[in-house]
């Protein structure tokens, strides 16, 4: 699949536009989604990321969970360190917003503590975060 290479090269734009295209074939597909999730957060599309990541997690939390950065070869570390160490083009809600979303790529207690963050001005995170502490209550059973 020709966005999974551009994908996995960091050409985002370029893969997203492909794999909006495979998302059109197969809409439930898990890998797209999550892909574009990256894609859409590195293009400055945040709330169109953060649409799909709220039914992704939704539906399956665990696609995402479980991803392994260095077998998936997730592109999430070097872009939350970016996000993290740099200016960017986000305002400071979104930046919180798009590091909620990749890291729990990583690490779902930094992903639930800038949801947490958001949801005491913005209501609309309570669900993630509710979602996230059941989540995390379940792993460390």
């Amino acid at each position: 699949m020709l966005g999974n290479q551009y994908f996995l090269t960091r050409k985002y734009h370029e893969a997203l536009s492909e794999l909006e295209t495979s998302l059109k074939k197969n809409p439930t597909s898990k890998p797209i989604r999550k892909k574009l999730i990256i894609c859409y957060v590195k293009t400055g599309k945040l709330y169109t990321a953060l649409e799909i990541f709220e039914k992704l997690i939704v539906e399956d939390v665990y696609c995402i969970i479980n991803t392994d950065p260095i077998l998936d070869d997730c592109p999430c570390p070097e872009i939350i360190y970016e996000l993290e160490n740099t200016s960017s083009y986000f305002d400071e809600k979104e930046k919180s917003i798009a590091l909620g979303i990749l890291w729990l790529y990583c690490d779902i207690k930094h992903s639930l503590n800038h949801f947490i963050l958001l949801s005491l001005k913005d209501k609309r995170f309570e669900k993630i975060v509710e979602l996230l502490r059941t989540k995390t209550k379940q792993t460390q059973r």
